[in-house]
């Protein structure tokens, strides 16, 4: 493949978490597709990214593929969706998640939890929740590097609610409720370290707010990975992030609105200021956003009016920001208007969004040298 001059990254949220193991792979593979699949499908054929993040797709939780990706990809993505061009993601990644690896000892004295809940990261299941990777160019497989098993004891200053787990759960604990990763993509003589993770979100929590916490903590570990800390341990044993000066892009769905929602203001304000990220793509004029956005009603936000929503609540979750060393051309979020054309691929006629996803595509261009 020529390598183009620019580069479209994206992350979608799909919303596509089963009931049970195997509940996406069926769906993925039945005779007639669920209109909620064609609609996903259709709306990334649209934006068409380059490389994408896919949150919320579930998969076997040890990285390899029971066949929903390959499905997806083979049966939906390759196929046209009400009329648009195919597209080819032949370079795919599922990272082993944490998400319903139950932990092997007693998580907490205090009340009775569910089996979700005893898991490094809540799932009813191993690799319910999980994310994917896609990609249309070459990932550099054996250069990945994961922190599926940094315990979150193992984090600077961390906030581990200890009056809530057990001492043998404080040791064993994961602080990625799914997985850290950076994925090497080499688009001609470019190589972007993409970084995804999809930290747990802030809320659903007692008193001793360890969802809140963790959160925060996994957006802390994001941070040292950006800073290249000697105290990040990857899944081989070496130590530090990303080497200064290297391009990247972090992807992820963040569970964490700076300005409104349940998250810590403070942790996703550090990464969106942080020294190493575009700050016009963090913070300032080439934030993604649509103007369609202004006219929905939020439900976690009183009145209109937020253009850079990328969740049908309101708030801002769902992130692509490049690094500096990367020049921005656009930027923006797929939510189409009442008025659009492609308004029924996020609504059915009665105004309702279960037949896509509570999130919206976010994408950002960026220039290749």
């Amino acid at each position: 493949m020529t390598a183009p001059s620019t580069l479209r990254l994206a992350q979608f949220n799909l919303s596509l978490a089963g009931r049970q193991a195997g509940e996406i792979k069926a769906k993925m593979l039945a005779p007639t597709p669920s209109r909620q699949i064609k609609n996903l499908a259709a709306t990334l054929q649209r934006v068409r990214p380059d490389v994408v993040v896919l949150c919320e797709f579930d998969h076997p939780g040890d990285g390899g593929d029971d066949g929903a990706l390959a499905a997806f990809c083979e049966r939906h993505l390759a196929e046209s969706q009400h009329g648009d061009m195919p597209i080819d993601y032949p370079y795919r990644y599922l990272p082993a998640t944490n998400t319903g690896l139950k932990l092997t000892v007693p998580v907490s004295e205090h009340q009775h939890l569910t089996n979700a809940q005893q898991c490094h990261g809540f799932g009813d299941y191993h690799g319910q929740f999980g994310y994917v990777i896609l990609s249309r160019y070459p990932i550099e497989d054996d250069a990945i590097r994961t922190w599926q098993h940094f315990a979150w004891h193992q984090l600077p200053h961390h906030q581990l609610p200890t009056d809530y787990y057990t001492e043998q759960a404080q040791q064993a604990l994961r602080l990625a409720s799914k997985n850290l990763v950076s994925v090497p993509v080499l688009v001609g003589d470019d190589r972007i370290q993409v970084v995804a993770c999809h930290p747990t979100p802030p809320v659903f929590d007692g008193p001793e707010k360890r969802n809140w916490r963790r959160n925060s903590d996994e957006i802390h570990q994001l941070i040292g990975l950006l800073d290249n800390a000697d105290w990040l341990v990857d899944d081989k044993g070496a130590h530090g992030g990303l080497s200064p000066k290297t391009p990247f892009v972090v992807i992820g769905d963040l569970n964490a609105d700076p300005s409104y929602g349940d998250g810590d203001k403070q942790a996703i304000g550090a990464l969106l200021h942080h020294p190493r990220v575009h700050p016009e793509v963090a913070v300032g004029t080439q934030v993604p956003k649509s103007d369609a956005a202004q006219s929905h009603a939020f439900r976690f936000i009183e009145g209109k009016g937020r253009a850079i929503a990328t969740h049908n609540g309101g708030l801002r979750l769902d992130y692509v920001l490049p690094s500096r060393e990367l020049a921005v051309i656009a930027s923006g979020v797929f939510w189409p208007a009442p008025d659009d054309a492609d308004y029924p691929l996020i609504c059915d006629k009665n105004g309702q969004e279960h037949a896509h996803s509570d999130h919206r595509l976010v994408w950002v261009d960026v220039a290749l040298s």
